[in-house]
């Protein structure tokens, strides 16, 4: 009975440690309105991001939405008879739901990682003279995803939001997402300790 009942408090207490540490990873930094919309690459959850992008785009939050190329190539498309990069799907997807192609722009040049990213973020506000802007990401990535925009565009005045993408409310308990929290805690750490100088 005794095992019984520590079994039991174990359980309950790596619940509570699981969901702690995936709700840790979440922020989200609301701008009712921004010059940009960004959506953050990331192949396997990327279409979630983007069609969360694509909802803010229609919903008037700002006029233009900026995608990054990570030069992963999707699945086979009928329609462009090919297997396209993933940003070219995105593309696609977000004309199907209304955005017009003059919103939409894709940063030069392959990105191989989230600092990266922000770096070419933070190329293109400064060549468009952009004020503010929305990220969208996952949630487990928010955090992460704030922090390196934020790092990349100090000595602006630059106002940075982060939206999550929406996701299911237990994701955190899932085999993906307990591999998502620790692998997002060692990239974290890895990213305050090469980038915070």
């Amino acid at each position: 009975m005794k095992t019984v009942l520590i079994g039991i408090v174990g359980l309950v207490c790596t619940c509570v440690a699981a969901w702690e540490l995936g709700r840790a990873l979440v922020v989200q930094v609301t701008l009712p309105h921004a010059d940009a919309i960004v959506v953050m690459a990331g192949a396997p959850v990327y279409f979630g991001r983007v069609a969360h992008g694509g909802r803010l785009f229609l919903d008037g939050r700002a006029p233009t939405i900026v995608l990054t190329n990570d030069g992963v190539r999707g699945s086979w498309s009928s329609t462009l008879q090919r297997n396209p990069l993933y940003y070219e799907r995105a593309i696609l997807r977000l004309k199907e739901a209304g955005v017009p192609s003059t919103a939409i722009e894709v940063l030069p040049d392959r990105v191989s990682g989230t600092f990266e990213e922000a770096t070419r973020i933070s190329q293109f506000v400064r060549n468009h003279d952009v004020k503010s802007l929305i990220v969208v990401t996952s949630d487990f990535h928010s955090r992460r995803a704030l922090w390196a925009v934020r790092r990349a565009l100090r000595g602006t005045a630059v106002e940075v939001g982060v939206e999550p993408a929406p996701s299911p409310r237990s994701w955190w308990w899932s085999p993906v997402g307990w591999r998502a929290v620790s692998s997002e805690y060692a990239k974290f750490a890895y990213y305050f300790f090469r980038y915070a100088a």
